[in-house]
């Protein structure tokens, strides 16, 4: 019974740690699979894992050449800048 109750909690931690990650504006994080990587616009796309819908986020070339070559989830570091825009500080594979 000890060993259900330790594995009950155990899971309820990874999955409340997992929501927590990707809270939502006010967490800065976000994660989700990329759709698509613009170098031209230094923009990349992701599939919000949460809302299931599309974010864009500005990156510079080092967050960018990353990101073209990710494959699965990632996890999106961002800060909103003075124009409401996303820029990706980090991303995490």
């Amino acid at each position: 019974m000890k060993q259900l109750i330790t594995i009950a909690l155990l899971s309820l931690a990874l999955i409340s740690g997992q929501a927590l990650a990707c809270g939502g504006e006010a967490s800065g994080k976000h994660i989700g699979n990329i759709t698509h990587v613009d170098p031209e616009n230094s923009t990349f796309t992701i599939r919000d894992m949460e809302s299931a819908s599309p974010i864009t986020f500005i990156a510079n070339d080092e967050i960018l050449a990353a990101v073209q070559k990710a494959r699965g989830s990632v996890m999106v570091n961002y800060e909103e800048d003075e124009e409401g825009s996303l820029v990706a500080v980090g991303v995490t594979f």
